[in-house]
């Protein structure tokens, strides 16, 4: 059963909460920033005309060129609004194309900013994700990873409201909007079960250029491939980016130089294609010399092999204590994965457990 079904039941907020403690424990958490956290914006050159930009945990990559700046995911309003400005004053040149890696708010979000100038290029799936469901959908089918603000549905109204909604629920840190202005796409203060499930994509400019297998955009000389990676857990719109005149490969979300980011099942299943994309990006990998990541510092290669050793040594320990008869919470508490202790993101590891145990069981 779903929390926000028990929740219908009780009486009042403290219980609830008792409840959603106990019943997290093996569903994934709500996301929650601080509201005052600052925010860090940084622009970084990494090879030829190539840079990364990043904000706290996220980052992208731009190429500019004489005629023109190739952005790859903007991330967010305030950020893309900064990076105009400096665009304008470090290169004097204008975004023309924004090319989306996946349709994740945390990645696609802010390319409104660049629309005067740009054009928007993905995957031709990537639309389908922005469209609602049908306006029937109901709080209660939300699985995966927005279960937890479906739950924050405390007094059973069916809808989730603005009062309900913590102040510090996931945001882009120092961002003035949260994610529920993201989730709520006709403005009226209230998530239906229709905008959950979508997820937060109110941000999310649209893109006018699809692609189905490979694309390529060229500008002032310079050259900017996006390579589709197949249908997997992680989205089935998801973009391999490669700036191959500046040696440059960036990789968002489906593989990070940090641990998977916690539950990891956000398109509940599609494991053995999110390996197979896996294992085609690290032997694409090894032809450039840099390789970004939409999380985590840029790198090489073999962090690639590091991450694909993991999710198979990860599988490998889930699977032995599902025949052993374990259960979620025994692994959760005996899977430690300490040879990976290093790696940013290594506290995610229980979590990292139950999205590999739904991968396997469900």
């Amino acid at each position: 059963m779903r929390v926000n079904i028990f929740s219908r039941i009780l009486v009042g907020l403290v219980a609830a909460q008792v409840l959603v403690s106990v019943t997290y424990a093996q569903a994934p958490a709500l996301r929650r920033t601080p509201v005052d956290q600052v925010p860090e914006w940084t622009i970084e050159h990494i090879s030829g005309g190539a840079y990364r930009a990043t904000t706290n945990a996220h980052g992208t990559v731009f190429v500019v060129t004489s005629e023109g700046i190739i952005l790859a995911d903007p991330l967010s309003l305030e950020f893309a609004t900064w990076l105009k400005g400096e665009f304008a004053s470090r290169f004097g040149v204008p975004v023309k194309y924004v090319v989306y890696s996946h349709y994740h708010w945390d990645h696609a979000s802010g390319g409104e900013v660049f629309a005067d100038t740009a054009q928007f290029v993905g995957h031709a799936n990537l639309p389908a994700y922005l469209q609602l469901p049908s306006e029937s959908t109901t709080l209660s089918q939300v699985v995966g990873q927005y279960e937890p603000v479906a739950a924050l549905d405390v007094d059973g109204s069916g809808l989730v409201e603005l009062s309900e909604v913590p102040l510090d629920v996931q945001r882009f840190p120092g961002s003035k909007q949260s994610i529920f202005e993201g989730f709520d796409a006709n403005k009226d203060q209230v998530l239906s079960g229709a905008e959950v499930v979508r997820g937060p994509l109110s941000y999310v400019y649209p893109p006018n250029i699809t692609y189905t297998d490979e694309i390529e955009i060229s500008l002032g000389g310079q050259r900017v491939n996006l390579l589709w990676v197949g249908d997997m857990n992680h989205s089935s719109d998801t973009s391999l980016i490669t700036f191959p005149d500046d040696d440059v490969m960036l990789i968002v979300d489906y593989i990070s130089f940090r641990l998977p980011n916690r539950e990891m099942d956000y398109e509940l299943g599609k494991f053995q294609g999110w390996m197979t994309a896996i294992r085609t990006t690290e032997e694409e990998a090894k032809k450039y010399k840099f390789v970004a990541t939409g999380h985590g510092p840029v790198g090489t290669w073999e962090g690639v092999t590091v991450w694909r050793e993991y999710l198979e040594e990860l599988r490998a320990e889930v699977e032995s204590r599902i025949a052993a008869g374990q259960s979620l919470a025994q692994m959760q508490q005996n899977i430690k994965m300490e040879k990976y202790s290093e790696m940013e993101g290594f506290d995610w590891v229980d979590e990292n457990v139950l999205g590999m145990y739904h991968f396997l069981t469900d």
